[in-house]
């Protein structure tokens, strides 16, 4: 039987000091995010089991210390300036200022172009191939793309190298040309990585590599279920830069599973209920005695003989994306929602008494109005209505609605990376709208994220390498974005707050995804008209073509 170490019995600094580097290429693997979090993400977790089961790599692992405002290592005693490669995995533009404060805390030098010998420091993830560009000057190279198949190679020539006596500058060289590498001043273009790019089916899922109860999800073996996601909300990004959409099979999960017997299992991907095999791997995992638990799921996928499944099965809470307030803009969006199955889903989960349903919703979407708002006060009125008709002659149903609104934020590789942000004053306005709008419903409770920093990430998002000078001054004044931008010699406004002309070069069109921009293009168009673009079809890519992909 395989075992996943926990996470707690291989960290500390005793496990590597009587390991000796000799023969291998010794990589710091950063996840530059407070250590829960990382146990949680399965994507650099992927990058270490494909470094160590190689054997010629000693991998060694870092995580964000908040407190020390630093990347601790978790393996031994070794600091991140011994390493002669470190890689970060970026998957949230806030790691930006993370990462050049860990290379800052053990004074390595800031700047790529000042650094005379190794480290060679790069860096992969999700962000590396949405826009990179902020960091950049502080990169030597990002590889571009997903890690399966490409990426060990990549690592082994960088190894090469290095055992050869190889300069930085000859070994940037060397890999400058590569499948999924880019380096500034050396590469044109890079090509995003994609793995199994000629079928629909997602051949080696990412897993978990540990298990930790200091996990966000705790004690879970976490197995991905989908990558992409075939409705192309026009908001979201990951439903462009992981096209073509694939799904596991159910055969080698259960495999993998039954190889582990892990005690639970949490299931990641983007459209869950949009893989036909769910309830029956749920139902497998229960006659395993596994428990499991479940992310963000779409209203239109629960049956009720599937919510009866989760109810008996101990699911308490359901997490369901609503997105635009109106049914116009969740049309714009190529939201795909279906109210009456919505309503029903609602009326469903209140007579199966579920402790609580949560509720996403976005706020300042493009040409969003108070008649939008309008329609939401209707909305959550019949909300209530499916709710006390699932309760029947009972007083109990859903014991708790929970809403939360977040700031639309402009995101490359998206039909809306043109599209301009609301202002911190509007959203609170719409905040206060909305809020007093649930108030008016018991047990509804509204929460809000925080604007301020919706509108950073939204210039980080946006940003080109003349943002890098905002992420030194953040540093220098610990982490204070509000002192940093009254230092910074730019205006923020010409990143988040005005509507991108068509016509204006991007600093993310260096890369190229797969997605045409004229595809993008079009899809702009159709927000603004309100029409929607059916999902991608259960074909292989090289018989549409509509995205551009495999074109």
């Amino acid at each position: 039987m395989l075992q996943v170490p926990r996470e707690d019995s291989i960290s500390g600094p005793s496990r590597s000091k009587s390991r000796e580097w000799g023969g291998r290429l010794p990589v710091a693997l950063v996840f530059p995010e407070e250590r829960s979090l990382a146990l949680s993400t399965l994507g650099w977790q992927a990058v270490y089991m494909q470094l160590e089961e190689e054997g010629t790599f000693h991998v060694q692992r870092f995580f964000w210390d908040r407190r020390q405002g630093r990347a601790v290592n978790q393996d031994s005693d070794k600091t991140l300036s011994d390493f002669p490669l470190i890689c970060f995995s970026l998957n949230f533009e806030g790691d930006y200022l993370n990462l050049v404060q860990s290379l800052q805390a053990e004074g390595i030098e800031v700047y790529s172009g000042n650094r005379e010998k190794w480290p060679l420091v790069m860096a992969g993830g999700p962000v590396t191939f949405i826009n990179p560009f902020p960091v950049m000057p502080s990169l030597d190279f990002i590889y571009v793309g997903e890690s399966e198949d490409t990426f060990i190679c990549i690592a082994g020539a960088l190894k090469n190298c290095f055992l050869q006596g190889k300069d930085r500058h000859k070994t940037l060289e060397t890999i400058a040309g590569l499948p999924g590498i880019y380096v500034s001043g050396r590469t044109s273009r890079a090509h995003r990585q994609v793995a199994e790019s000629d079928s629909r089916r997602l051949e080696t899922p990412a897993h978990s590599a540990f298990v930790s109860g200091q996990s966000v999800f705790r004690d879970s073996f976490l197995v991905e279920i989908n990558r992409g996601c075939p409705h192309g909300c026009r908001f979201c990004a990951a439903g462009f830069v992981y096209r073509p959409p694939r799904t596991a099979d159910i055969n080698k999960l259960k495999e993998l599973i039954s190889g582990i017997r892990p005690r639970k299992v949490g299931l990641v991907g983007t459209a869950l209920t949009d893989w036909p095999d769910l309830q029956e791997f749920l139902q497998w995992l229960k006659a395993q005695k596994i428990k499991f638990s479940l992310s963000s799921m779409r209203s239109d996928g629960l049956t009720s003989s599937f919510l009866e499944f989760l109810r008996r099965s101990g699911t308490r809470s359901i997490t369901l994306a609503v997105e635009g307030i109106s049914r116009d803009l969740r049309t714009a969006v190529n939201k795909r929602f279906d109210h009456k199955k919505f309503f029903q889903a609602v009326e469903e989960i209140s007579r199966l008494q579920f402790n609580t349903l949560k509720l996403y919703f976005i706020l300042g979407l493009p040409g969003e109005s108070g008649k939008d708002f309008q329609e939401l006060e209707n909305f959550l009125e019949e909300m209530q209505q499916a709710r006390f008709k699932g309760m029947g002659n009972r007083k109990k149903g859903i014991g708790l609605i929970q809403i939360s609104a977040s700031m639309f934020v402009p995101k490359p590789w998206t039909p809306l990376q043109w599209a301009a942000m609301i202002s911190r004053q509007e959203f609170e306005s719409g905040c206060r709208r909305f809020k007093k709008l649930c108030s008016r419903h018991k047990a509804v409770k509204f929460t809000s994220e925080n604007p301020f920093q919706a509108r950073i990430q939204g210039l980080l998002a946006r940003g080109d390498e003349k943002v890098h000078e905002l992420l030194l001054l953040a540093a220098e004044h610990q982490g204070s974005w509000k002192k940093a931008l009254a230092n910074w010699s730019r205006d923020m406004e010409r990143y988040t707050d005005r509507q991108i002309p068509l016509e204006e070069n991007l600093p993310w069109d260096r890369l190229d995804i797969g997605v045409k921009k004229e595809y993008l293009k079009r899809e702009w168009r159709k927000y603004w008209q309100g029409r929607l673009t059916s999902p991608c079809p259960d074909t292989e890519c090289s018989n549409c073509l509509r995205c551009g992909m495999q074109a």
